[in-house]
């Protein structure tokens, strides 16, 4: 069946997790079609596909979560890399397309996919890769990005590059176009790892490399990460700051609302590519305020959002893919928001204080502090002492020892080839 062989190729005795179905039930009296969710972990799947089998509009979600609630922040884990492929609206036929993929992949361009299924109006791409949690959200995102990036003009959608995304299960039906979903090829013997892939793909260096790179400051079309973030790490570590930020002021946000919903908006969206979910999380972050914006506000914020992410995933993949390119006064102004940590502690108001509760929000005084206070903590050995005090510890021990031997202080001074001062200061300790 169907249904089972797609549920085999991605959930096996490894899947951990909540894997969520969708059912789209008819119009009600309103004229509004209701929703069936299933949650169920892997032992009960495929009970339930069977029985909605051959049903219409059914959707299921790749990655699972770690609580019934659908979330990219619930992921419990990746089980594949995937891309909705809208052929027909680009005026090419599903066969056409997948050849073109193959092609794709034959010139070293894609991974190949380990299973391709029809939606019914286009074609759903898979690549099953080795099971890894939301700790991987950085490399998983990026690898879906750069598929994209490269499908784009295939007819990929960016809204379905979401990790929490749910897509057509094969053995049903689709509505729209009455046609049947269905498996098209399946590999079961190719599972990928996402780190082998990002460096084939993503240009990715040896860490050791990319810290050769920082110290000598080479610049070439490689990505270069930075010892603790890379662009996308960077973003959602920034929304996670913000938040922060919010609770230590208790919600009290009047005066920078509208900074911190448009920030929060675009950094959760990097991570969050279903435009109603995000639309969601981010009247949720503002609802949370003690005096929230007004709801056209917000979606007045919203509409930048979209354009914003994909001039982000042009501008990230253009250098995964080899091309020089260079934040621009413009593109920070309009398409992509890259503020400096000075403007974001400025427009937001952060205190120095605050700051010491951020990650990456910081200022050059903080983070001096830190830089210090780490090289302080790496100069103590495991008891906390430093070199000079490890050395004054051994002396004091050393004097200790030969004076219970009987031996004078002279003669200690001697045997230890140390100033009489220091026996004397530590004589009678």
């Amino acid at each position: 069946m169907q249904t089972t062989e797609f549920c085999d190729h991605l959930y096996d005795k490894s899947t951990d997790g909540y894997i969520q179905i969708l059912k789209l039930d008819n119009k009600n009296n309103s004229g509004e079609r209701t929703i069936k969710i299933y949650n169920t972990k892997n032992e009960g799947l495929r009970d339930i596909v069977e029985e909605l089998h051959k049903k219409e509009d059914v959707f299921l979600a790749p990655n699972t979560m770690y609580i019934p609630k659908r979330r990219v922040e619930n992921i419990r884990q990746f089980r594949a890399l995937f891309q909705d492929i809208d052929c027909e609206s680009m005026g090419l036929e599903k066969a056409e397309t997948v050849y073109m993929i193959w092609i794709m992949h034959y010139e070293g361009k894609i991974p190949k996919p380990t299973m391709v299924t029809d939606s019914g109006r286009g074609v759903h791409l898979y690549w099953r890769i080795q099971n890894a949690p939301f700790g991987a959200l950085n490399t998983w995102q990026e690898l879906q990005d750069y598929i994209y990036y490269n499908l784009k003009h295939l007819g990929a959608d960016r809204k379905a590059t979401d990790g929490a995304r749910v897509l057509r299960l094969p053995g049903t039906i689709n509505s729209k176009s009455d046609t049947d979903c269905k498996v098209l090829y399946i590999d079961n013997d190719v599972e990928y790892s996402m780190y082998e892939l990002r460096e084939e793909y993503l240009n990715y260096k040896p860490k050791t490399h990319q810290l050769q790179m920082q110290q000598t400051k080479k610049i070439d079309n490689k990505v270069i990460s930075n010892r603790f973030f890379n662009s996308y790490s960077l973003h959602m570590e920034r929304a996670n700051d913000l938040e922060t930020l919010c609770r230590l002021r208790k919600y009290n946000m009047t005066g920078y609302r509208n900074m911190a919903v448009h920030c929060f908006a675009y950094w959760k969206g990097i991570y969050v590519r279903d435009n109603y979910e995000l639309e969601n999380v981010v009247i949720e972050f503002n609802n949370a305020f003690t005096e929230p914006l007004k709801e056209t506000e917000v979606q007045a914020v919203l509409r930048c959002i979209p354009k914003a992410i994909d001039k982000f995933i042009a501008y990230e993949q253009g250098i995964r893919s080899g091309e020089r390119k260079r934040v621009s006064k413009g593109m920070r102004d309009k398409d992509g928001y890259w503020y400096k940590n000075e403007t974001l502690i400025d427009r937001l108001g952060i205190t120095k204080s605050e700051q010491k509760h951020m990650k990456t929000i910081i200022g050059i005084d903080e983070k001096y502090d830190r830089n210090n206070e780490r090289r302080r903590n790496k100069r103590r050995n495991e008891e906390g002492l430093t070199k000079r005090q490890i050395e004054q510890k051994k002396n004091i021990d050393n004097i200790k020892m030969l004076k219970i031997q009987g031996l004078s202080q002279s003669k200690v001074a001697k045997e230890l080839s140390i100033g009489i001062a220091t026996v004397k200061r530590y004589w009678n300790l």
